[in-house]
């Protein structure tokens, strides 16, 4: 009986979250209330404050899906990722960005950031930063792979690697959301120069400490 009921409220949950995301999506953050996503889930308002406290609950929850979505098949990948490390790094991010858009429209994110920005250190706040965390340390998680496989320095801290590629992903990211009518394809081939930057540069860095051969 436990477990049916513990099954029942995951899937009450799931359902709140799917009727506010597409609300959210349709109508807009700010005009969304709580019994219109109630009317929408087909239960009552005090229900879903049972199961979200705010908007700003069932937003955060939505990037947490995103992220706990985009690190479950992130794992997949880095399990066996590609032998060249830039298209392995490149198809990581890539995969970020390409299922930013499910759960969230560009508006969401926006909101998603500015509260994250301008409220650190309230739970939300908190819960965002955390959410990056976990994508920050899954690409050191893919960079420590691809030491082990000799195809990036050992020289190289993995965890620091995950951080810098992270942030540069993500600051392009802010940048797509910003702007409207800003394609994916064009976030995509930014991220791709920027990659091949980054490796141009660590390749430099092992030619010139590499030991030279006496003749």
């Amino acid at each position: 009986m436990t477990g049916l009921r513990e099954r029942q409220k995951a899937k009450r949950h799931s359902h709140i979250l799917a009727a506010a995301g597409a609300l959210f999506k349709r109508d807009g953050f700010a005009v969304t209330s709580i019994e219109g996503i109630a009317a929408e889930a087909e239960v009552a308002a005090g229900t879903v404050y049972n199961y979200f406290q705010s908007k700003g609950d069932l937003l955060l929850a939505l990037v947490a899906l995103d992220g706990e979505e985009v690190r479950e098949r992130g794992k997949l990948m880095i399990a066996n990722p590609p032998a060249d490390p830039i298209i392995a790094v490149r198809k990581l991010l890539e995969f970020y960005v390409d299922h930013s858009l499910v759960h969230l429209s560009k508006e969401l994110w926006r909101n998603a950031m500015a509260t994250a920005l301008t409220q650190a250190k309230s739970p939300f706040g908190r819960g965002y930063a955390a959410l990056d965390r976990k994508l920050a340390d899954q690409v050191g998680d893919l960079i420590a792979v691809l030491q082990e496989r000799g195809s990036v320095s050992a020289d190289i801290d993995a965890d620091v690697a995950g951080d810098v590629l992270f942030e540069m992903v993500n600051s392009l990211f802010q940048t797509f959301v910003a702007h409207d009518d800003m394609p994916m394809a064009r976030l995509k081939s930014e991220l791709r120069k920027q990659i091949g930057c980054v490796f141009a540069g660590l390749a430099a860095r092992q030619a010139a400490t590499a030991p030279r051969r006496r003749h």
